[in-house]
């Protein structure tokens, strides 16, 4: 008779990845609390009840609920590990690369419009959270300016990456064209057709690429 063999038991976590174990809840807990309740709303112990730790950790490890807030977009952005840490920031992805590379401007905007559609699926509504709350908060104004800006820089690379194949309408000008993109293409137009009217992210990226390729494009 074979014995059979005891399947070895998983290591257990350093310190260093209990902690960012951690930190991913806490970010968790935090899209969840900011986006249910908004960010007024919200208090730094319902994110570390929602968490399941102590809400001194929360400040501990973020210090200030704006500084979570920003924490949250760049994660949300980017992609979130198990450590809670940023995976990929988007003009790093093929998807992006493609978007400035092409030299066929629909197919630049299909690549940088279907790229975009995971990002606006995690990051959306904490932007709008954002958006919603430096109205008021000019702790959180800083933060969404902050966001915003970084937005806006790389949707114009995108822009000046037509303009430089030859693409781009020549009624309009870079910054022309790069409002039309940002606001045409923003969180919340994202929202707007999704949460409010039901598109599917596969839908809406079709017909945005088809829409920003008639406003921009010769």
């Amino acid at each position: 008779m074979t014995a059979h063999k005891t399947p070895d038991a998983p290591a257990p976590l350093t310190r260093k990845e209990r902690a960012g174990r951690t930190r991913a809840r806490i970010l968790t807990a935090a899209r969840a609390e900011f986006t249910a309740k908004g960010y007024h709303a919200t208090t730094m112990a319902a994110i570390a009840a929602e968490a399941g730790v102590a809400v001194q950790t929360v400040y501990f490890v973020f210090g200030t609920k704006p500084a979570l807030l920003q924490e949250l977009l760049g994660v949300a952005v980017m992609g979130q590990s198990d450590d809670g840490l940023p995976v990929q920031r988007p003009e790093d992805s093929d998807w992006f690369r493609e978007a400035l590379e092409s030299s066929d401007g629909h197919g630049a905007l299909a690549s940088f419009v279907h790229g975009s559609m995971p990002v606006y699926s995690r990051a959306a509504a904490v932007a709008e959270t954002a958006r919603v709350a430096a109205q008021t908060d000019p702790d959180v104004a800083d933060v969404y300016a902050q966001a915003e800006a970084r937005r806006i820089e790389e949707f114009g690379r995108v822009i000046r990456a037509l303009a430089d194949h030859d693409a781009l309408r020549s009624d309009l000008t870079i910054a022309q064209a790069t409002a039309v993109l940002t606001t045409e293409f923003g969180p919340q137009s994202y929202l707007s057709y999704t949460a409010a009217h039901g598109w599917t992210d596969a839908a809406l990226a079709e017909w945005m690429s088809d829409a920003l390729a008639r406003l921009l494009l010769r």
